[in-house]
């Protein structure tokens, strides 16, 4: 149900007038982060490393470098949330996009196999900051001459790798706690690099002062609190 309010929160980014989003970006991108980092760091990599010990930090840190890679070789990622939209490859705007929500699928639901209230605040935070993303591609999917239609099926369709990711996760979760392990490592370094090297230098590069600023900073601080009320009162696997 989550992965399905995922990818409609992602359509509605296409749907949602730009001026709306503007407004209130700097806010969800900063709750967004604050989310993920908390979820990452406080609550899945601690899961990980009780089934897989200090392996589970080799197969974070993969993720974390693997994100990395993806994000340069996939170039028209960054352009996301840069402001003015340029020349993109629809092709390679989408393949960013569908390896975007394949990881966004699989934290997710290694979310929900720590606990259901994990998994409710960090599906949250996942739909939080998935809506300026879309709203971006659609964006640079309609500058590159794609019509409005054509522009929101593809999305639509794109929508729905993090099906994969999730369903990849809890196949590999029923056959051993070893997998599950893993599917939490990879987790927790894909939340990393999210809220590390996407989110929080949107948030530093446009909440600067005043208004936006603020808004920023009690977006990250209920971010981080929402997930850390859950892991002190939380039930977790194991």
């Amino acid at each position: 149900m989550a992965i399905v309010v995922d990818g409609a929160a992602g359509l509605i980014g296409g749907l949602l007038p730009d001026a709306w989003i503007e407004r209130r970006k700097t806010g969800l991108v900063g709750f967004a982060a604050g989310a993920l980092l908390a979820a990452a760091l406080l609550d899945i990599l601690p899961e990980a490393l009780e089934a897989r010990g200090t392996e589970a930090l080799y197969w974070a840190f993969g993720a974390y470098v693997l994100g990395a890679l993806l994000e340069w070789a996939l170039s028209a990622h960054v352009h996301r949330r840069g402001g003015t939209p340029g020349p993109a490859s629809p092709v390679v705007l989408l393949g960013s996009d569908a390896l975007h929500n394949i990881g966004d699928g699989i934290a997710t639901a290694a979310a929900f196999l720590i606990s259901i209230p994990l998994g409710i605040v960090t599906s949250l935070a996942v739909i939080v900051h998935e809506v300026p993303e879309e709203l971006g591609d659609y964006a640079l999917l309609r500058a590159s001459g794609m019509t409005k239609k054509k522009a929101l099926i593809a999305l639509g369709v794109v929508q729905l790798t993090a099906a994969l990711g999730a369903f990849g996760t809890l196949v590999a979760a029923t056959q051993t706690k070893s997998l599950a392990g893993i599917a939490l490592s990879i987790s927790a370094g894909t939340f990393l690099f999210i809220a590390t090297a996407d989110l929080l230098p949107e948030v530093l590069r446009n909440a600067v002062r005043g208004r936006a600023r603020t808004e920023a900073v009690v977006g990250f601080l209920l971010g981080l609190a929402a997930v850390g009320l859950q892991v002190v009162a939380g039930p977790h696997l194991g």
